[in-house]
């Protein structure tokens, strides 16, 4: 793995191999990125995922965080709906999940 300095971290497979595995995470798969590599970038920060022009070469591209909006009334209205619905039936949502 190696990083220039415009944010980008280049992951060749092959070379983390021996070091890393790649996971299945629901439907996708994902590679762990030791945190020593990931310098000032957090778990939850946007990424840009493109396959590189080498076989087995995928760039990794850090984006800028981008400025949320407030919420609009009606917005904070359906999420406060929504976190009644949760709290009033969690525990029949539990056993639908797990059926």
């Amino acid at each position: 793995m190696r990083c220039d300095y415009n944010g980008v971290i280049i992951i060749t497979i092959l070379a983390m191999a021996a070091t890393q595995k790649l996971i299945k995470v629901g439907s996708s798969i994902a590679a762990v990125i030791p945190k020593h590599l990931l310098g000032a970038c957090v778990a939850g920060a946007p990424i840009r995922v493109a396959r590189g022009a080498r076989p087995n070469t995928f760039i990794v591209q850090v984006l800028p965080e981008k400025k949320v909006a407030p919420l609009s009334a009606r917005e904070k209205r359906t999420l406060a709906v929504t976190d009644a619905f949760i709290s009033r039936y969690r525990a029949d949502l539990k056993r639908l999940k797990d059926a």
